[in-house]
């Protein structure tokens, strides 16, 4: 069988170790093991003298969430008539590793040079919880955050959904929920390298079925801790576990997606911005060449900065945009 080419890794990442790739877990005790050895905190955020970290728990339908509340010091009085950004975040972790800090990074800077208000929550996950429960709360932190917008002192214009890889296809599952119930609304979605397809059916998936960081062969055992029995019956799945499989992505919010040339995820992300297009939904879309997935967050690189810097100008003018 003759391989396929792949576009190569930007030099800089190679020439550095990949501490993000793990081999598959054989059993739910493997997974749970690999669970354990994550750090419990991101040291750059948590040392911040800059930002203060509150642990606080988000309802759910039957039960509560671990979630933290990043905000600037010194922080004003609850009674200020000030407002400030709010950002709902969703961590990434395959959807099923992860905890409140992993891919926060991605938008930690809000907090120190627009004020902002980021919660980021721990949903539950899977193989534990199926994909549709993981989804339901999301939904319910939504819900909880868009009734909470005024004891945060969040200006409800300028309140977004943001999340990394596996957290970011839970972001844009959660935003077409609440679109088809009629629930809350967000101004902006982020969507960093986001996990949106179970079915790698994608070039970019058959190119990494191995390599550096998050590769295809790890992402299809992510997918069927996700959907359980359905990852064999494909008309099972749902769009709002699985947003690549939406056909009408009408009445969204406008959208940032980005990811690197060399990740499996590159043409699923490529595919959910032309859909957006396609349906009349702004969309800034970033394909960064020989960034693997998880570039900018993991590996210190040129192209690294040169993402974060413009994911955070895209942040800052879409915020300021909504002040009025």
């Amino acid at each position: 069988m003759t391989s396929i080419p792949s576009p190569p890794y930007d030099p800089q990442i190679t020439a550095v170790e990949d501490t993000q790739h793990r081999p598959i877990p054989s059993s739910l005790d493997e997974l749970l093991e690999l669970r354990r050895g994550e750090p419990s905190q991101d040291d750059e955020i948590y040392n911040d003298p800059r930002i203060a970290i509150d642990e606080i728990t988000v309802p759910r339908a039957d039960g509560l969430l671990h979630a933290i509340v990043l905000t600037r010091k010194p922080r004003l009085a609850s009674t200020s008539s000030k407002t400030f950004p709010g950002v709902l975040f969703f961590h990434g972790g395959g959807r099923v590793m992860g905890n409140v800090y992993v891919g926060l990074a991605a938008v930690s800077e809000l907090v120190t040079d627009s004020d902002a208000v980021i919660i980021s929550v721990g949903y539950r996950l899977s193989p534990e919880v199926s994909g549709i429960d993981t989804i339901e709360d999301c939904y319910a932190s939504l819900v909880w955050m868009s009734e909470n917008l005024a004891t945060f002192n969040i200006d409800p214009a300028r309140f977004m959904i943001a999340g990394v890889s596996a957290g970011a296809g839970l972001a844009a599952g959660t935003v077409l929920l609440s679109r088809d119930r009629k629930g809350p609304r967000v101004c902006a979605q982020l969507l960093a390298c986001p996990m949106l397809d179970d079915r790698f059916l994608t070039l970019s998936a058959k190119q990494f079925e191995n390599g550096r960081g998050f590769y295809t062969d790890w992402g299809r055992y992510a997918w069927k801790c996700v959907l359980g029995e359905d990852a064999e019956k494909q008309n099972n799945v749902s769009q709002y576990v699985a947003p690549g499989r939406a056909q009408d992505l009408s009445n969204s919010p406008p959208a940032y997606i980005d990811a690197g040339s060399a990740e499996p995820f590159r043409d699923e992300c490529v595919a959910y911005a032309t859909k957006l297009w396609e349906c009349g939904v702004q969309a800034d879309l970033h394909i960064w060449g020989g960034g693997c997935h998880g570039f900018d967050l993991f590996f210190p690189t040129e192209i690294g900065a040169q993402a974060i810097q413009t994911r955070n100008a895209w942040l800052r003018r879409t915020l300021r945009e909504k002040s009025g």
